[in-house]
């Protein structure tokens, strides 16, 4: 089918440290072999280094940095076209996309299951959905913007609220947008230290702009978000009240047909 997803040129864009993972998820997404360029970035300290990194080795400018454990089903890159499109037309200087952000508001916006909590976030729509910032899941950007990503971020975190950032600070609006895929994580027990050292990174680079919404916690001066979040996680794992963390499948693509089988969500949603 020569249509016109196939006549798009992009990159998929990964930071890799588990081959395994790699291969069961996005190596499984059946339009992943359509891109121009397969860029995986292995043995970086930070996402910011490793994506970077491949921005300058990128042939196409369209670049789709995406979690390895992530899986894009059938249509998702049309999904992306088509909102790509409604969007230009009233913002064609746009920043980032995303599959899911936080709106000015505070609200949540995008179209994603969420392997961590074992459900799907947001609902399908047309277009793009002003967002502050967008999750790391999937971000979406053009390397002609000359956007990239910040290397006093450390890890692997935060990263996806300081591009937007980046780009509003170039007046560049950055959207959520209804491409669905499925985000085959697993659930922490405890975020990691490193989750806080980008946190804290974030508050000492952005403190002018204090509180910062992010799809997972607020940055604020005192901290108080990501005390609270520790105590409380550390009293529930103490005390039992909280099950065993859920783990990744082993096959999303079992997962997807699930969800189509069941009506949670509709293939014909990714199809013009």
């Amino acid at each position: 089918m020569a249509t016109r997803e196939n006549s798009l040129k992009w990159s998929v864009i990964a930071a890799v440290n588990n081959q395994e993972v790699l291969q069961n998820c996005l190596l499984r997404s059946p339009e992943v072999a359509q891109a121009t360029d397969l860029i995986w970035q292995q043995g970086y300290a930070s996402a910011a280094a490793a994506y970077n990194a491949a921005i300058a080795k990128a042939k196409t400018d369209l670049l789709i940095f995406v979690h390895q454990d992530v899986y894009l089903p059938e249509g998702w890159i049309a999904a992306v076209k088509n909102a790509i499109e409604i969007v230009s037309r009233t913002d064609p200087d746009w920043g980032v996309l995303g599959v899911w952000g936080t709106q000015p508001s505070g609200g949540r916006a995008g179209f994603v299951y969420d392997g961590a909590w074992s459900r799907i976030l947001g609902n399908q729509f047309e277009g793009g959905m002003e967002v502050d910032s967008l999750d790391e899941v999937v971000l979406i950007l053009r390397k002609s913007t000359g956007l990239c990503f910040d290397p006093h971020i450390p890890g692997f975190h935060m990263y996806g609220a300081d591009i937007c950032l980046e780009a509003r600070r170039h007046h560049k609006k950055c959207y959520a947008i209804a491409a669905f895929c499925i985000h085959n994580t697993n659930q922490y027990a405890m975020l990691p230290w490193q989750f806080w050292k980008g946190y804290l990174a974030m508050r000492r680079k952005w403190k002018a702009r204090l509180p910062v919404n992010t799809t997972c916690t607020e940055i604020t001066y005192w901290c108080w978000p990501m005390v609270r979040w520790n105590v409380v996680r550390a009293i529930n794992l103490i005390t039992g009240r909280d099950p065993s963390p859920v783990k990744r499948v082993h096959d999303p693509r079992q997962l997807y047909r699930e969800m189509i089988a069941s009506g949670r969500v509709s293939s014909v949603a990714f199809l013009d």
